[in-house]
């Protein structure tokens, strides 16, 4: 049996198509955990409408709010996404298929895509997101896996203590880090689910910008940022005058760019052709 545990705070717009997702999954010997953390709006009685197994956690956090499911989760395998998330129909039978096949593997894990934002987000989610996955790797020594699509075996979970509270980022990859010391630890990049762009709603750099320092932090000093925190969004709609001022400066950037390109080119004729003068001359004189 698998337990899929869903993290939720005030995804009332998210929600259901995230439940009805797991409702139309071939695989049927699951159950669907949904943990209300603190909801002021409907995500609780969305979930109750869906015959999901409800239980509240006080203590305000992701990493809280997914240890919290795992305490009644019932599965032998812990399935843990989140509540933007919107999957394909096999995707618990080829989490149940992967530690069949595999009895050393402790924890495994998928990729993503977004299925909304600007469409630089979206192609850097299908296209980029692939490659950082393996430099990644190489330099954690080892997968990391993301929150929205990994599944962990329950007593590998309790073993290493589950999901660390005082995390607010990347708490995902840190317990992947610790799972890799008593396990077989992989991460399948074509394995890939749908989730919300909404972090990057305003764009691909400043959603980069979000979760970059505490990134290049866990890969420079193998340590973890517990001071970063996420603000929660739980809107899709980006801000008009952020966009205007990044088109803006995108725009003014490739007005420099094109200027001095344009620059160049004109020095280097203007070199090209003192070279073909001299040339000439130097032709001419020989020829006498």
């Amino acid at each position: 049996m698998l337990s899929v545990i869903i993290p939720a705070f005030n995804e009332e717009k998210f929600l259901p198509r995230c439940l009805e997702s797991l409702k139309n999954q071939k695989f049927k010997d699951f159950e669907i955990i949904v943990v209300d953390n603190n909801s002021t709006d409907k995500t609780a009685e969305i979930a109750k409408k869906f015959n999901v197994i409800l239980v509240s956690e006080k203590n305000q956090g992701v990493a809280y709010a997914r240890n919290k499911g795992a305490e009644i989760a019932k599965g032998e395998i812990l399935v843990f996404t989140d509540a933007d998330t919107i999957f394909p129909e096999d995707w618990l039978l080829k989490i149940k298929e992967a530690f069949e096949k595999d009895k050393e593997l402790v924890a495994f894990g998928g990729c993503f895509y977004f299925y909304s934002g600007p469409i630089s987000v979206k192609i850097a989610s299908k296209f980029l997101l692939p490659i950082f996955l393996y430099v990644d790797k190489f330099l954690s020594n080892g997968w990391n896996l993301f929150g929205c699509n990994m599944a962990i075996k329950k007593e590998a979970f309790l073993k290493v203590g589950g999901f660390d509270v005082n995390l607010k980022i990347n708490e995902d990859a840190e317990i992947s880090y610790r799972l890799r010391k008593i396990g077989k630890v992989i991460l399948d990049p074509g394995f890939k689910v749908m989730t919300s762009g909404r972090r990057f709603r305003n764009g691909l750099i400043l959603g980069l910008i979000t979760y970059l320092p505490s990134t290049i932090f866990r890969i420079l000093f193998k340590k973890f940022d517990k001071f970063q925190n996420l603000p929660p969004i739980r809107d899709e709609n980006g801000s008009f005058l952020v966009k205007f001022f990044l088109n803006f400066v995108f725009f003014i950037a490739l007005f420099l760019i094109l200027f001095h390109s344009a620059g160049t080119n004109m020095l280097f004729a203007k070199s090209l052709n003192k070279f073909i003068k001299i040339k000439n001359i130097i032709k001419s004189k020989n020829s006498f």
